[in-house]
Parts: C-alpha cells; sequence; structure tokens
C-alpha cells in the first residue's frame, strides 16, 4: 500500500469478498460495493452484517468477514 506523504490520501484495498484484517497503522473509514447482498464486517468490537445495494459507504471498519457475506466486488478505503 501507499499513500501522500502527509498520510491524509486514501488508498482502496480490494478485500477479496472475504476475511480481510485492516492492517496495523491503517485505518478503515468506509468501503464500496461493486454488487450488493449481505456484508460482514466488524466496526468498534461489535460484528454486524447489514444488506447493502451498490455504492460508497462511510463507516469504521476493523475487519470484513467472508461469513455471510454474500456481496461482492469489496474494497476497503484505508488512511493512515
Amino acid at each position: 500500500m501507499s499513500s501522500a506523504e502527509n498520510g491524509v490520501a486514501p488508498v482502496w484495498v480490494a478485500t477479496g469478498d472475504g476475511n480481510y484484517s485492516i492492517p496495523d497503522n491503517w485505518r478503515c473509514i468506509g468501503f464500496f460495493v461493486e454488487v450488493g447482498g449481505d456484508i460482514g464486517f466488524t466496526t468498534n468490537g461489535t460484528a454486524i452484517t447489514p444488506t447493502v445495494e451498490a455504492g460508497y459507504f462511510p463507516a469504521q471498519v476493523d475487519s470484513f468477514q467472508a461469513t455471510g457475506t454474500t456481496a461482492t466486488g469489496i474494497y476497503a478505503m484505508l488512511v493512515r
């Protein structure tokens, strides 16, 4: 991953539509979904599985889970 020198430019990372933990020293501030469906993720220590349409979603995400996820083309927006 790379970011701008000042660390404020977001980096989009494909989650592989499965288990994906946010790397150390990075924060996930949102995600993009190409094909809607259920998406399992953990936020502030709580696991949730909302149903979403395709689009952008601002959210603080600790990790994405494959279990319960039917949405595809999931990209995490990461910042340092």
